[in-house]
């Protein structure tokens, strides 16, 4: 029993010392190790750390470049940078969105199972029918001026273009005069989506309210497309789903919140 506790004990040992970590570089009596550049560069694909794997030159400037960012962190906080108001407002907006990306992957990841997904396909097979809907569209925020403007556009004779360029806060109206193209049922928000594929070549529809405003849409060609199978668009179905939780998620969290928006003032904001 002695002797293979003793012969335990080099192996033990020898485990230890490949588990410490290389250093690679100091920057005065600070360590840089293998670890510290790891975690730098940990968010690279598998040809890309192949890539370094095979060239020793990139590996060395990986380093090099590290103890260069380094070197400005610190000499930008002796600058006494780091009590900047930009740069804590930069930390916040980094901390707001690191935050709220890690609370999003945690709180819906584990619910895109297989069978989960392919039970959204099922229930949701129209959704992903190839059928584009070629329309235009005006946007505004006050609802009755919206309805004002959607009756003079079901005039007869009435040019949707024009009205389009006069009362849309599409900012990129004046060029495309309110043209979107043509667009499958993914591409639109789920209220501008179900009103322009319920309607008919030529109609006009609205006001019709989405995230954006409410919307006049006219739609002036329909091309019909088929349904898939689950294997042509699993990853799309996969997309599609994990965008419905995160709105069901977004909306709940909006209505405990008691969250209103201020349209009127929204008018005003400039940028």
């Amino acid at each position: 029993m002695k002797k293979t506790k003793f012969a335990v004990l080099p192996l033990l040992f020898l485990i230890s010392l490949s588990s410490q970590a290389s250093q690679l570089a100091k920057i005065g009596d600070k360590v840089i190790t293998d670890s510290d550049i790891k975690a730098e560069f940990d968010g690279m694909s598998s040809d890309q750390r192949k890539m370094l794997n095979d060239d020793l030159n990139t590996r060395k400037s990986l380093v090099d470049n590290v103890v260069n960012s380094k070197l400005l962190f610190e000499a930008a906080n002796k600058a006494g940078l780091d009590k900047d108001e930009a740069y804590k407002k930069a930390v916040e907006k980094f901390q707001r969105q690191y935050l709220a990306s890690t609370f999003l992957g945690k709180a819906i990841d584990p619910k895109l199972t297989n069978s989960e997904i392919k039970k959204f396909f099922e229930k949701n097979k129209p959704f992903f029918d190839s059928t584009q809907v070629c329309a235009k569209h005006i946007v505004m925020l006050d609802e009755k001026e919206a309805g004002k403007v959607a009756q003079l556009a079901k005039v007869k004779g009435a040019k949707f273009d024009e009205l389009a360029k006069k009362h849309s806060l599409d900012p990129t109206v004046q060029e495309n005069k309110g043209d979107l193209g043509c667009f499958t049922r993914e591409r639109m928000v789920p209220e501008f989506t179900a009103a322009a594929f319920d309607m008919r070549k030529g109609e006009i529809k609205g006001p019709v309210k989405t995230v954006y405003g409410y919307h006049i849409i006219q739609v002036y060609e329909i091309k019909a497309g088929k349904v898939p199978s689950y294997d042509e668009v699993e990853q799309r179905v996969k997309e599609t789903y994990r965008l419905k939780l995160v709105n069901e998620l977004i909306s709940d969290l909006r209505t405990k919140s008691n969250v209103s928006i201020e349209e009127n003032e929204i008018k005003g904001l400039k940028f």
